[in-house]
């Protein structure tokens, strides 16, 4: 069976978030609804409507956040860090088989990149960034983000990697360092299982509200950061570049975070 989408219409497929049509309205100030952060309670709030005499007020909760933060050291970070995922590569072309296809290609590092040189500048930039999603969500300060793995991720024409969630862990990431066109995006898919069971219909004539729709989509844009609950369920669409190797490979590097006390962050 075709995967489900909020509708057939392409008006009311899944945006591209966070550039689509919703992410727009949403920075102008008139989107039909604001996360109220920061206040005991904050819930995602949709102002009152008032139709046919009936007034109601929305609030949504259970909310499945997804960060994401376009570093401007990226690009020169990315030239710093591509050599040395080839070499790990050369120095173990078999790579680990996790989510990845190796059939098609899709190579997959060791996990202690997080512990390499090469990779200490990309480090700290995670590190710094959970600290920020940390304090944002309101998590208990006296623990901190800890980087408990690492690794690379490679993907030639037609390379690409399953369905999964990250388990034992809290939050997970990937970093773009190389992204040639077509290269494939990461989906996400609604984690509530009722929810895609049974799908409402939405109208047609309108862009179905983000709360419709039952996957979502994110291009791997160069030097673009992501962070997501490591329970939420995603893929990677196969590299289609038409740009031969290397140039027209994926590159990317994901990693899992933990809490951990203050005290105890020393050691991984």
């Amino acid at each position: 069976m075709a995967r489900s989408t909020a509708s057939d219409n392409p008006a009311a497929a899944p945006r591209i978030s966070p550039q689509g049509e919703y992410a727009k309205t949403a920075e102008s100030g008139t989107a039909p609804g604001a996360y109220e952060s920061g206040a005991p309670g904050a819930v995602f709030r949709v102002p009152p409507r008032q139709e046919r005499g009936v007034r109601l007020v929305a609030e949504a909760y259970f909310p499945t956040l997804i960060f994401f933060s376009d570093l401007p050291d990226g690009p020169a970070l990315n030239v710093s860090i591509k050599p040395a995922i080839y070499a790990l590569r050369d120095a173990d072309p078999e790579g680990i088989i996790r989510s990845n296809v190796a059939q098609a290609g899709s190579w997959h590092s060791s996990l202690d990149l997080a512990d390499r040189p090469a990779f200490a500048g990309l480090v700290r930039e995670i590190q710094a960034h959970a600290e920020t999603l940390f304090a944002e969500i309101g998590y208990d300060p006296a623990f901190g983000p800890r980087i408990i793995n690492m690794w690379a991720n490679i993907h030639p024409r037609h390379g690409f990697n399953r369905s999964h969630t990250h388990p034992n862990v809290l939050w997970s990431g990937v970093y773009y360092v190389q992204s040639p066109p077509r290269a494939g995006r990461i989906i996400f898919r609604d984690p509530r299982a009722q929810a895609v069971a049974s799908r409402a219909i939405y109208r047609s004539d309108r862009p179905t509200p983000p709360n419709g729709w039952s996957e979502v989509y994110y291009e791997p844009i160069e030097a673009r950061l992501l962070l997501f609950p490591a329970w939420l369920e995603h893929e990677v669409e196969p590299n289609m570049s038409e740009w031969p190797s290397p140039a027209g490979d994926r590159i990317s590097i994901s990693f899992n975070v933990i809490q951990a006390r203050r005290d105890e962050e020393g050691r991984r």
